[in-house]
């Protein structure tokens, strides 16, 4: 059992903490000398283990440290950094005869550490590792900082900034629940209890308090907030039972380009029934606003960010068994990308409404933009629409008025321009032409670099030889001049984002840059070995842009990469509002809204479990082990409208199935103008135009003239990769070193 001495100190700083085995950490440990002189078998030695985070990556001065000699060791330990000794022996938490505890006040930059430990029997033993310690405000692998970049620590209730990089001073607050459910701020935590004050069960169904110990600060310039179950009046009782030793990151939705910090809130850490489930049950709890999509768009930082308050939450309350990501859309995206670009940060996936990546979903949405545009200068009916959109009516206008900023809007149109609320700073190619763009290209300057001959960030986004609606037109669905005036007038963009009469771009460089530095979703990277778990609500009859094809996408891609998509599962769920749509009644969308909640308890359960068994079996992590450790039920399925009744049935893009016949699922503009499903091809090859493409349909002389016209170069080769297309080149690629 676990003491309250094992677990947290009041103060918020120091934890005391039992070490637990946490699926994907790599212990890097370095052997010491020993003082034993006997001759014969040398004594086992000393090993020295960073906990909390890769030697290399250290970040604010503390790290938490293991040290194993193969026997018991004494509490003890001598510390020096770089030949200096700490002033006082560093005091560790015995547990299994090993130590383990927070070496603080590490220099900027590399240093040696060397320890000193005694064993039970008085020998001596040391040991010796290099360090690198980066500053609590980051950078550590992302490169430099994005400029410029306001502070949000005002509106988030944590007081004014203390320097230019958004700092606040850690601090710790209580809440509790009372008997009607309603969260109220603990004002004196070591005072006497609220009469109404709740208890909650955890996972190992031990009935405690119902009181949340609410740690924020600042990292990597991200406002943090750390939720767990705590009564910091109890000494070693129904503490030993309340942080089940699991971890829940919570990413957020959407996409935009901003330079600032994001804000949240005490009510952002509650906001809704998973995250009030989660910390009832006693799992550490994390939020943060750099893993917000729609306020940090670029995943190395988000990645970078991650990473430190991990290690924080390491520091300050112990190694946890694994960490999960949760989150939706936007959410769900970091989720996507910080898993293949860098692994071992999160140990399970549950991405929801998921979409691969951002810069393959914006040839998406730019292709939207420019239909949108094209059929609103000239109108057509729903079914042609569709033909060139491919996804239903709605669904290309709410995509370019919802995100279609994000993408080019270097003009400062969106509002407030670029999330800055001092507009002055912002581009105008007139009045500030120096200013920052606003779009999500420019967020991740650190991985596209400056093309030199336009001297803004390079931007892999195309549509040169594009067909749009070529698959309407085989079908017979539109005919050849309603083929041939979409493709002559849907234009691109010029560099400033603006709408253009030629096609857009793409440079090989930025393509090149986008695929193998692993912006662009391909599977691959660390994306075998992590558990992925959808669940997907259905509402595309309203237009909604997150269509439920991309989890087949995602699914392709690992079938390319890794040879199957056996650690995918696929949940597909109507929305509640459809019952509606389907002509049901108030009575019918209470149930489905009843059902959805327990649908969403069973997947996480179903991922609890199987984390669990993969922490449990002490193999070497693989994507053979993590296919082996699938729970029997986690299996891909589809919930009836009409009666919530599951329908387990593998998810495919089309063809036969009840799934497919309840919930169609429609392509993107590309999809529909010939290319695959996985989606991934932002610049194609070209070939030259053939009549023998267009199957029945027949061109006469002055219709295949035109089409020449339209496309001088050649049409899409959907048969070859795209220019530029590769693998991901390596995972925790570093950008320290990316110049502007």
């Amino acid at each position: 059992m676990k003491t309250k001495s094992e677990r947290f100190d009041r103060s918020g700083d120091g934890l005391k903490g039992a070490v637990i085995a946490t699926l994907g950490l790599l212990l890097l440990a370095c052997g010491g000398g020993s003082d034993h002189d006997d001759v014969g078998e040398a004594p086992p030695a000393l090993t020295l283990s960073v906990l909390s985070s890769d030697p290399g990556r250290v970040t604010g001065g503390d790290m938490r440290v293991r040290l194993h000699a193969g026997e018991s060791l004494r509490p003890a330990v001598r510390v020096r950094v770089d030949g200096a000794e700490l002033p006082e022996s560093l005091d560790l938490q015995a547990r299994d005869g090993d130590l383990s505890g927070v070496i603080s006040g590490l220099p900027l930059g590399p240093a040696r550490v060397e320890v000193e430990a005694t064993t039970v029997n008085g020998d001596v033993r040391r040991a010796t590792m290099d360090v690198v310690n980066h500053p609590a405000a980051g950078p550590v692998f992302s490169g430099p900082h994005l400029m410029p970049f306001e502070c949000r620590t005002v509106e988030s209730d944590l007081g004014a900034p203390l320097d230019g990089d958004c700092s606040v001073e850690r601090r710790v607050d209580y809440f509790y629940f009372n008997q009607a459910g309603e969260r109220l701020a603990l004002a004196d935590p070591y005072g006497p209890r609220p009469s109404d004050l709740a208890t909650t069960t955890t996972l190992e169904g031990d009935t405690v308090p119902y009181i949340v110990r609410v740690e924020s600060g600042t990292l990597n310039r991200s406002i943090y907030r750390i939720a767990v179950l705590e009564d910091p009046t109890a000494e070693g009782a129904w503490n030993d039972g309340a942080w089940n030793g699991r971890l829940v990151f919570r990413l957020g939705e959407s996409t935009a380009a901003q330079y600032n910090q994001g804000d949240n809130d005490f009510g952002e850490v509650f906001k809704d029934s998973a995250a009030r489930t989660a910390i009832a049950s006693g799992y550490g709890y994390i939020i943060s606003t750099l893993n917000v999509n729609k306020v940090n768009v670029n995943d190395v930082v988000a990645a970078e960010t991650m990473m430190m308050v991990k290690e924080r939450f390491i520091e300050g309350y112990g190694v946890p068994l694994w960490m999960v990501g949760l989150g939706g859309s936007g959410g769900a995206i970091q989720q996507m990308l910080i898993a293949q670009n860098y692994p071992g940060l999160l140990d399970g996936l549950l991405p929801g409404a998921a979409f691969p990546d951002v810069f393959g979903t914006a040839q998406a949405v730019s292709d939207c933009r420019l239909l949108n545009r094209y059929f609103t200068a000239h109108p057509a009916d729903d079914a042609t629409r569709q033909a060139f959109e491919g996804h239903l009516p709605g669904t290309c206008r709410n995509w370019d008025f919802g995100n279609g900023d994000a993408i080019l809007a270097d003009d400062g149109s969106a509002s407030p321009a670029c999330g800055l609320q001092n507009a002055s700073l912002v581009y105008d190619p007139v009045t500030n032409p120096d200013g920052v763009r606003c779009s999500i290209y420019d967020i991740n300057i650190n991985t596209l670099g400056i093309d030199p001959d336009t001297g803004i960030v390079r931007r892999p986004l195309d549509n040169v030889g594009v067909q749009y609606g070529l698959e309407a037109l085989r079908a017979g669905d539109i005919s050849v001049d309603e083929f041939l005036d979409v493709n002559e007038g849907v234009g691109g963009f010029d560099a400033d984002g603006n709408l253009a009469a030629e096609r857009t771009v793409a440079g090989s460089q930025a393509l090149a840059l986008a695929y193998a530095r692993g912006r662009v979703g391909s599977g691959g990277g660390g994306l075998a070995t992590v558990p992925i778990f959808h669940r997907r609500f259905y509402a595309e009859p309203a237009g909604d842009i997150h269509t439920i094809y991309n989890d087949i996408q995602i699914r392709e891609k690992l079938i390319r990469e890794n040879g199957n998509a056996d650690n995918q599962v696929i949940w597909l769920f109507p929305r509640p509002e459809l019952a509606v749509l389907r002509g049901f009644g108030q009575e019918q969308q209470e149930a489905l809204s009843e059902l959805s909640e327990q649908v969403s308890r069973q997947q996480f359960d179903l991922m609890r479990q199987w984390l669990d068994a993969l922490v449990a079996d002490p193999a070497p992590l693989s994507a053979a082990k993590v296919v082996a450790h699938k729970p029997a039920t986690a299996v891909d399925a589809c919930w009836r409208v009409d009666n919530g009744e599951r329908v387990n049935e593998v998810a495919t893009f089309d063809g036969d199935g009840v799934c497919n016949g309840l919930y169609p699922k429609t392509p993107t503009p590309r999809i529909a103008a010939g290319g695959p499903v996985v989606d991934d091809i932002i610049k194609c090859e070209l070939r030259p135009t053939d009549g023998f493409d267009y199957g029945e349909v027949f061109f006469d002389g002055g219709q295949w003239d035109r089409l020449n016209t339209i496309f001088p170069d050649g049409v899409c080769d959907y048969s070859r990769k795209g220019v530029g297309q590769r693998s991901v080149e390596g995972t925790w690629l570093d950008y320290s070193s990316a110049q502007r």
